[in-house]
């Protein structure tokens, strides 16, 4: 019985989804306004670079970003952090930003472009 819990651990292991792509969807701020939002992604073991912006000409690159059981956090220069979480085709999560000493929320969802 060990042994079979060690296999299925291993395939799940082996078979973790890749954030590696590009995502389209939407950012909502906490005062309700919405806007688009675009990433690309690429995942190499448990590290993540690419950008992330509103489209595709508005692209920052990715800082410090890190992907570890399907939780994908990064920041951006202007001081922006992104805590999600993905699920298949899937990515949703929040954004925090420090702006003249207050904190700024947002939530983000995404999907794969295919």
């Amino acid at each position: 019985m060990k042994h079979l819990l060690a296999i299925a651990l291993s395939v799940a292991t082996l078979v973790a989804a890749d954030a590696t792509g590009t995502w389209t969807g939407s950012l909502k701020r906490s005062d309700g306004r919405s806007e688009p939002a675009h990433l690309v992604l690429t995942q190499d073991g448990d590290k993540l670079t690419g950008t992330a912006g509103s489209d595709a000409n508005e692209a920052h690159p990715i800082l410090n970003g890190k992907v570890e059981n399907g939780a994908i956090t990064f920041e951006l220069e202007n001081g922006m952090k992104f805590v999600l979480k993905q699920d298949g085709d899937e990515i949703t999560g929040e954004v925090t930003r420090e702006r003249e000493g207050e904190i700024q929320k947002a939530t983000l969802a995404l999907k794969r472009a295919k």
